[in-house]
């Protein structure tokens, strides 16, 4: 059981560092061609576009950790034949269906 524990943290991990990587790629580039500019940093801007920042980074990072966790647990229902530990069946159904 703590093989499996270990195993399936690893594979939400690499799942989730490469699905993270993409989105925080694909939200700057949005911003770059939405704005014009780079996304703000610091006190570089006022309070509506580091606002405006953070709910597009914030929702970009919620979208690509549930979707880099559907993945992972396919992945890993597919190699091992079982579903990883912490996920009971009615949660598995998802996982099946994704």
């Amino acid at each position: 059981m703590v093989g499996a524990k270990i195993g399936w943290k690893l594979v939400l991990a690499a799942f989730t560092i490469v699905v993270g990587l993409v989105a925080n790629k694909a939200v700057t580039t949005a911003w770059k061609l939405g704005s014009g500019g780079k996304p703000p940093k610091g006190n570089q801007a006022g309070y509506a576009e580091v606002v405006t920042w953070a709910v597009a980074s914030g929702g970009a990072a919620a979208a690509a950790k549930l979707f880099a966790e559907r993945r992972a647990a396919q992945y890993y229902l597919k190699s091992t034949g079982h579903l990883p530990p912490g996920y009971d069946k009615k949660s598995g159904q998802d996982v099946e269906k994704a």
